[in-house]
């Protein structure tokens, strides 16, 4: 039965085990949310339910290294290795950064590993690993993107046989979510495609089970870019307490009060966020957290995430103090070798931005660009200074930033 809150889930805490092949082990304030599987081994179910509700917090190792423990405990088990092959699989983050899915073939042994032991299954439980083998089945969809859609249909085809069920409908929800890649709105603020079909899935699932891990994470995620993000607020409120050991999801309430105006509030999750991350890291210990998925946010690599929205939400608060402490931490924490990698340009461009967003005109023309070389790195540079130097009165000075912006914007390779 899903959603229960059961004796098997919460006895859940924290284990010392002195055995060095375990590869996970129960984690205190992982939550209490309970799948019942058909097997008779508790600790195989409870390691299932902490590694369903680490993949519903996108914690993919985690969620991984749970489900390996629990396969030692009952390695029979057909649903075990669904959960490893949907911990595996592409999320909404992995397709937006145009990661490849399941790039060790880990999740296609799983869900294979699966289909064998179906025998062991109950109904529900054959439905869904049936489905989930359609988003691994290349032989019989070779694209990629019609794979998608079939993977779609049949999860919506699954969440109308179990209408009740929490799981499946998030499950639906992440199918569509997955091929949407973040673009579930209009400029205008009408839905995309099917997003107000599935926002209304999550709200009913919310109503029966209102404190389910990956409904409200979703729910969030759905909600956050739409002209209504208060509508989220309800499930921001309780996120983090579905799984309080998970630092993901205690951050993920941050990403609707930004958008309503409670930046207190986003500060906070975030800092606790951090501080989530490490108290877990010390529980795990030494062991490992397994990179054999498709996305690999973990509690050792999400921190800049969290310090991330404390700048943001902070130099919308109007506290520079905060604001540029964050942004000095984030340039901290990356090598100077990596500055013109991705995602880092951003932030090594972020304390300049604060700078400039709060006036602070003196700390820009007095320093000099970290890194260099990037048409993002030198846009942003010219763009700070050139309000610098207008703010300063040297509108000469200022003609050349603008100019040397606008000799960017003709560059092949803008994007890079």
């Amino acid at each position: 039965m899903a959603g229960a809150l059961s004796p098997v889930a919460t006895a859940n805490s924290a284990q010392s085990t002195k055995n060095n092949t375990d590869k996970a082990i129960l984690i205190e304030g992982s939550g209490v949310y309970h799948r019942t599987i058909s097997t008779s081994n508790t600790l195989a179910q409870q390691f299932f339910d902490q590694g369903l509700r680490y993949a519903w917090g996108f914690y993919f190792p985690e969620s991984i290294a749970s489900y390996q423990q629990a396969a030692l405990h009952d390695p029979t088990h057909p649903m075990i290795y669904w959960g490893l092959a949907h911990a595996m699989g592409p999320n909404p983050n992995s397709r937006y950064s145009r990661m490849p899915d399941d790039p060790k073939g880990e999740g296609l042994k799983a869900i294979n590993k699966a289909l064998r032991l179906v025998s062991n299954a109950t109904p529900t439980e054959r439905d869904m690993i049936n489905a989930l083998y359609v988003l691994y089945d290349q032989d019989s969809i070779a694209d990629s993107h019609e794979r998608d859609l079939a993977y779609l249909k049949a999860a919506k085809k699954l969440q109308k046989k179990y209408p009740n069920d929490p799981d499946i409908a998030s499950l639906y929800a992440t199918s569509f979510m997955n091929i949407g890649r973040w673009n579930y709105w209009n400029h205008d603020g009408s839905p995309v495609g099917d997003t107000g079909k599935v926002v209304t899935v999550l709200e009913n699932t919310m109503t029966s089970h209102p404190d389910h891990p990956g409904a409200n994470h979703l729910y969030i995620h759905l909600m956050e870019a739409s002209r209504e993000p208060e509508r989220a607020l309800a499930s921001a409120d309780r996120l983090a307490a579905t799984m309080p050991m998970a630092g993901h999801m205690v951050h993920m309430p941050s990403h609707i009060y930004v958008r309503v105006g409670q930046f207190d509030k986003a500060v906070a999750s975030n800092i606790r966020s951090q501080e989530v991350d490490k108290e877990f890291l010390e529980m795990w210990g030494d062991r490992s957290l397994p990179n054999l998925g498709t996305y690999p946010l973990s509690a050792k690599i999400h921190a800049p995430h969290a310090v991330d929205f404390i700048k943001y939400a902070a130099s919308f608060q109007g506290n520079y103090a905060t604001a540029i402490e964050a942004a000095n931490t984030l340039v901290s924490k990356i090598n100077p070798n990596d500055y013109k990698l991705g995602r880092n340009q951003k932030r090594v461009s972020s304390v300049c931005l604060v700078n400039k967003m709060f006036g602070h005109w003196d700390s820009i023309l007095k320093s000099q660009p970290l890194a260099s070389g990037t048409p993002y790195l030198d846009g942003i540079w010219h763009y700070c200074r050139g309000g610098a130097l207008i703010a300063s009165g040297d509108l000469n000075a200022a003609r050349f930033e603008l100019e040397s912006i606008l000799n960017i914007t003709i560059i092949k390779d803008i994007d890079q």
